[in-house]
């Protein structure tokens, strides 16, 4: 239905139609009347008049047709120029006004033609931006916003076809996060993912803006160094990782300390290939994880290390053989007062090793890193509790009593940092039924503790229910106060190297000292480790050490030899 201002427009074109139909009336009949007068009222006379005033009123109708056809053009005309004059971006401000309805018809097309133009323009708007996204993926990575692997590629190949032809040298830095997939398997992959966009501009900002760096995988991060050393570009990738160990990923109330190991390859004149590029930084890279992870390898140190990787492969046939077919033992060493303590229960601490051919056995010091490298350690200490809780129930039911003695267990990084531990040592207890205060958990603090706040919440939780945690081999590192912040501990086993220098060595002996300040301000107790000598012996006692570990004091057998 028309509106009031539509309705107006209409009442005045009908106005002016019935204007224009009375003319020709008016016109015939005013023929009419003259002719009349002037002929007569004969047969005749009438006759030509009705013809003559027929003869106008046809002729009034077409010069009113003529008329009104011009005018309408003229108004068909301003309504083509206002949309003409709207598509081309002039507006149609500056065109007669028109009569009713014609006026509102224009206004109507103008306000059409506009608002087409306008979703012309952001539908147009919208496929240069499209434009833009696709251009930009082809060229960089999506989750990051980095370059990737084919402009890195472009890249190397002009970096390569310069060292050709001038001779000059570059370099690639070939970087592989460590253990993302645990994040991953923990917290999905939505954290990793936050992780990787995270640490780009902690890489950045060990970098110059002219040095390319690059996503070319899932975890995998690649810096293209151009007119620079051999040397610079292993300070470069020293850098890199150091930022990023500097560095923690919090997710959801988590910390997470993360490591990148780093493999370095030289681009010169004699590089065959671009994928000979790839390769001898993949196994760079490869390199670096073989030793530790978290460190930086060079492609000619990484040829060198071939042997030791060869080795390292043995190894793992060896550890995954000793697994199934049970080849794994557990000796036990006593932990010794070495000053009158009343009442101080029997200690001892499980030793893992391992058989060989002929009864020998292998210490942990020549698999245990190649088995944190293959990420079997939680297998393995798995192993050691199982063996040492059935070793403790079965001297429990030999003798009589609910605790017999109590058992430290060596744990790995690895394992304290899994999201089962807890729950696997709350399994072995009920499965075996050994009273949690009558276990010692120990705790290296040299191991890599991928999820710090994991591991304390870990150990926190089995504290309440009796469990015990020492740290070994306090003073070793440089984290030792570090962990002691952070872990909440029973006591400090002295290092071995400090304490076997201690009755000769004035350092040494200052050393073990401020450790044993250090555990008795904190109310921690204390365990000397290579206790080889009466005389070393003397000399902890002196310096307030209440417990010794080491051959002079007993050396490690079958646990029935140790506890008679």
């Amino acid at each position: 239905m028309a509106t009031g201002p539509e309705k107006d427009d209409l009442n005045r074109l009908a106005a002016r139609l019935v204007t224009l139909g009375a003319i020709p009336i008016a016109v015939f009949c005013g023929a009419f009347a003259l002719l009349r007068a002037a002929l007569g009222v004969s047969q005749a006379a009438q006759a030509w008049t009705w013809v003559v005033a027929l003869a106008a009123a046809v002729a009034s109708v077409f010069v009113l047709a003529r008329r009104t056809a011009r005018a309408l053009d003229g108004e068909v005309q301003v309504i083509r120029e206002a949309v003409r004059h709207t598509a081309g971006g002039s507006g149609g401000t500056d065109l007669p006004e028109l009569d009713p309805p014609l006026e509102g018809l224009k206004r109507q097309v103008l306000a059409l033609a506009t608002d087409f133009q306008a979703k012309e323009q952001r539908l147009q708007e919208r496929l240069d931006t499209s434009r833009q996204q696709v251009f930009f993926l082809t060229a960089h990575d999506a989750l990051t916003g980095l370059p990737n692997r084919k402009t890195l590629e472009e890249r190397l190949e002009s970096a390569l076809a310069s060292a050709r032809g001038t001779g000059s040298t570059h370099a690639l830095v070939y970087m592989d996060v460590d253990f993302l997939h645990r994040i991953n398997d923990a917290f999905g992959h939505l954290a990793g993912d936050e992780l990787l966009r995270r640490i780009v501009p902690i890489l950045k900002g060990s970098l110059r803006d002219e040095e390319l760096l690059a996503r070319i995988g899932g975890d995998e991060f690649a810096v293209l160094l151009e007119n620079c050393s051999a040397d610079y570009a292993v300070q470069v990738g020293t850098r890199l990782r150091d930022a990023v160990q500097s560095w923690s990923f919090d997710w959801k109330e988590h910390a997470f300390q993360v490591g990148v190991s780093v493999g370095v390859v030289a681009i010169t004149r004699l590089t065959p290939s671009m994928s000979a590029i790839f390769n001898e930084a993949d196994s760079a890279c490869f390199a670096a994880k073989e030793q530790g992870r978290n460190r930086v390898v060079a492609f000619h140190e990484a040829q060198a290390s071939q042997t030791m990787r060869q080795t390292s492969r043995g190894w793992l046939r060896r550890i995954n053989d000793a697994i199934s077919a049970g080849a794994f033992t557990l000796l036990y060493q006593p932990v010794v007062p070495l000053a009158g303590l009343p009442a101080a229960p029997q200690r001892v601490e499980a030793l893992l090793r391992m058989s060989e051919t002929g009864g020998e056995l292998i210490l942990p010091m020549s698999f245990i890193p190649v088995a944190e490298r293959y990420d079997l350690m939680r297998t393995i200490d798995r192993w050691v509790i199982e063996r040492a809780f059935a070793d403790f129930r079965r001297l429990a039911r030999d003798r009589g009593v609910e605790c017999p003695a109590v058992f430290s267990i060596n744990l790995s990084g690895h394992t304290l940092s899994s999201p089962d531990f807890a729950d696997m040592v709350r399994e072995c207890f009920a499965q075996y039924g050994v009273p949690p205060a009558c276990i010692c958990f120990e705790i290296t603090e040299t191991a890599a503790i991928a999820n710090v706040e994991r591991a304390r919440a870990a150990i926190e939780g089995l504290r309440a229910t009796g469990v015990r945690f020492w740290l070994d081999d306090f003073g070793t590192g440089l984290s030792s106060l570090n962990y002691l912040k952070h872990f909440p501990v029973e006591g400090l086993k002295i290092d071995g190297s400090f304490v076997k220098g201690v009755a000769r060595n004035t350092l040494d002996h200052a050393l073990v000292e401020a450790v044993q300040r250090i555990a008795t301000s904190m109310g921690l107790s204390t365990i000397a480790l290579h206790v080889e000598s009466e005389e070393i012996g003397e000399k902890l006692v002196a310096l307030g050490v209440p417990w010794g570990q080491g051959f002079h004091l007993g050396p490690p057998g079958r646990l029935e030899t140790v506890l008679g």
